[in-house]
């Protein structure tokens, strides 16, 4: 899939015209760092393309037949090029484009909002994304409720490595406490002993907010992160 056509021709430019001279100057006008940097962006969207063709092709023709087919087409797809072309994993991919599909079923038409999710994607990398899942995505919206979990031996647990892990995992979740996915809520109130999960005699769960919810909802990760 030759990504320039198909911009041009989801933003509906026709060929010959001012919008379709401006695309093809820009491309070609950037200076020599400019235009390597600008070739490896392009090749990184149409490889993610490409991997995504079917379900791009759906989306195509969900937004011919929208009626806010304009506001997807100049408003919301060129935020999708931007992220598909920015992000630095190709995993995430599939992400983007279900966000798209996502705005399109639902009539999302508040740019602010969509602008403020895919903010926040940006800022996760594809492991912090299966931890939500993993570890906190509700049971009632998984696919299954069947989970792998393989607890490791006391000599795992003794190693560098796994404590390397542990401490980016803890990373991890305080990064998806920072972005609203995760909040800490009171559990109890006691005077009972004082454990690592206590503060002051108050105890806190880590769990997901209602935002987090609607950002899974919002990309589909409920079946992303089944696959």
């Amino acid at each position: 899939m030759e990504p320039v056509a198909y911009l041009k021709d989801m933003l509906g430019i026709e060929e010959g015209t001012m919008a379709d001279t401006a695309i093809d100057i820009g491309l070609g006008a950037a200076p020599a760092i400019g235009k390597v940097y600008q070739s490896y962006q392009m090749m990184k969207l149409q490889k993610r393309m490409n991997e995504n063709e079917q379900q791009l092709q759906v989306l195509k023709r969900k937004i011919e037949l929208s009626e806010n087919e304009i506001f997807y087409k100049q408003e919301v797809f060129p935020l999708i090029v931007k992220k598909l072309m920015e992000d630095d994993e190709d995993l995430k991919a599939k992400v983007i484009f279900n966000g798209l599909e996502h705005i399109i079923d639902n009539h999302l038409k508040e740019i602010e909002r969509i602008y403020h999710y895919y903010d926040v994607l940006s800022e996760l990398r594809y492991s912090d994304i299966m931890i939500f899942v993993e570890k906190y995505m509700p049971y009632e919206m998984r696919r299954s409720l069947e989970l792998n979990i393989k607890l490791p031996s006391e000599k795992e647990m003794r190693s560098e490595r796994y404590r390397e892990q542990q401490a980016i995992e803890k990373y991890q979740i305080t990064k998806l406490i920072r972005l609203g996915l995760l909040e800490e809520a009171i559990v109890e109130i006691d005077g009972g002993r004082f454990t690592d999960d206590d503060k002051g005699g108050v105890k806190y769960k880590t769990k997901i907010s209602s935002f987090g919810r609607r950002f899974l909802e919002f990309f589909s990760i409920e079946e992303f992160g089944e696959d």
